[in-house]
């Protein structure tokens, strides 16, 4: 468990994570290297995928798995209010 726990420590203090928690939109770029991350030190996750739709955003929700009663959850918009009319990109 003291394994696990530095490795989740060393990740949560990461740049991707630090992004995550201070950012309302988060880049696809910056949630494919937390996923990457999670894979490198083999700690367990869930990832939800929502496509935008004209009601709502682009989202996914990423669960962390600590522990069999603790689990970190975090949703993940993605650059809400793109428009196909207008070129943005996700």
């Amino acid at each position: 468990m003291n394994n696990i726990s530095k490795e989740l420590s060393t990740i949560l203090a990461s740049e991707a994570f630090t992004n995550l928690a201070n950012s309302k939109n988060l880049k696809i770029v910056e949630f494919d290297a937390i996923i990457a991350l999670l894979i490198k030190v083999q700690i367990p996750f869930d990832v939800a995928y929502t496509p935008g739709t004209r009601r709502t955003a682009e989202s996914a929700e990423l669960s962390i798995f600590i522990n069999p009663s603790t689990t970190l959850n975090f949703t993940i918009n993605f650059q809400a209010g793109s428009s196909i009319f207008t070129g943005n990109t996700v």
